[in-house]
């Protein structure tokens, strides 16, 4: 199989026999049953959080060559130089209008100045709510660069649940980008709203903030409902500019039901047509 379409569990045994690691205590350390890697289950999708989790264990390992196959399994010296020294934590003043935060009070840099992106996963953001403004605790966050999101301010959440499900999947990502002034958002943009009642919520807002004091936040899943926020009750504010999800959705079927709907279409005009033909009065 070429190394590009094997799948990432397959890199992930590769990995673990060339370290030389007893695979129990591989698995057991991210609580993981050793059987999801045998078998049928060796093609079944791995979770966001364990890939995670395994790259933060194991600097050295390429995060590139773990998901596409691409490159090499370990990074290079110099790269591996870079991960050992933590990117610095910097606490700015933020600036205040009526009485809110138009920037977040810590931002994470490297020692070029540039951009880190925090991690908050599942697990972190009940913490989270209590840490958001702790240079302590964002420090202890893992932080990542990925390419185009410079020139601004971010943060990476892990969704969780299905509210937004086909938009996004539960155990996937989402990167935000810091919303300065909340009466600025635009309509119907997907936003990570940091709450003091529903905690880190993944929803699409309709901004009624200026008018009315309240986000509407509305879930793309129909079977979820949808929250009302007020701004009382919000700390922060991430406009979503991209997402990473390690599952690829079948299309098969809606287009399915788009084809059943089709014909269930063209059944109901031959039987209006036929009705008509029969109430139609004979001709004398």
């Amino acid at each position: 199989m070429d190394k590009i379409l094997a799948p990432i569990k397959q890199r992930i045994l590769q990995f673990v026999d060339y370290k030389q690691i007893e695979r129990k205590n591989f698995f057991g350390e991210l609580n993981v049953a050793t059987s999801n890697f045998r078998g049928n289950a060796l093609y079944s999708e791995v979770g966001g959080d364990v890939i995670a989790k395994i790259l933060s264990s194991h600097p050295k390992l390429n995060a590139e060559w773990l998901l596409t196959g691409n490159g090499e399994m370990l990074k290079s010296e110099e790269a591996t130089e870079l991960i050992k020294t933590p990117p610095r934590v910097e606490i700015i003043e933020p600036i205040k209008v009526e009485g809110r935060n138009l920037m977040p009070k810590v931002v994470v840099v490297d020692d070029e100045d540039n951009d880190r992106i925090p991690l908050v996963s599942v697990k972190a953001q009940a913490g989270y709510l209590e840490g958001y403004e702790d240079c302590n605790y964002i420090e202890e966050l893992p932080t990542y660069s990925l390419p185009e999101m410079r020139n601004g301010t971010f943060r990476m959440f892990q969704v969780n649940g299905f509210s937004m499900y086909p938009t996004l999947q539960d155990g996937s990502y989402v990167i935000g980008e810091f919303v300065e002034n909340w009466e600025w958002l635009s309509d119907n943009r997907v936003c990570v709203v940091v709450t003091e009642r529903d905690g880190v919520i993944v929803k699409r807002v309709i901004n009624r903030a200026k008018e009315r004091g309240f986000l509407y936040c509305k879930s793309d899943n129909r079977d979820y409902k949808h929250i009302k926020v007020m701004l009382e009750d919000v700390k922060e504010i991430w406009e979503c500019k991209a997402h990473i999800s390690f599952e690829f959705l079948d299309p098969i079927t809606n287009y399915q039901k788009i084809a059943e709907l089709e014909v269930n279409v063209s059944e109901l005009q031959d039987k209006i047509k036929q009705l008509e033909t029969q109430l139609l009065p004979e001709s004398t």
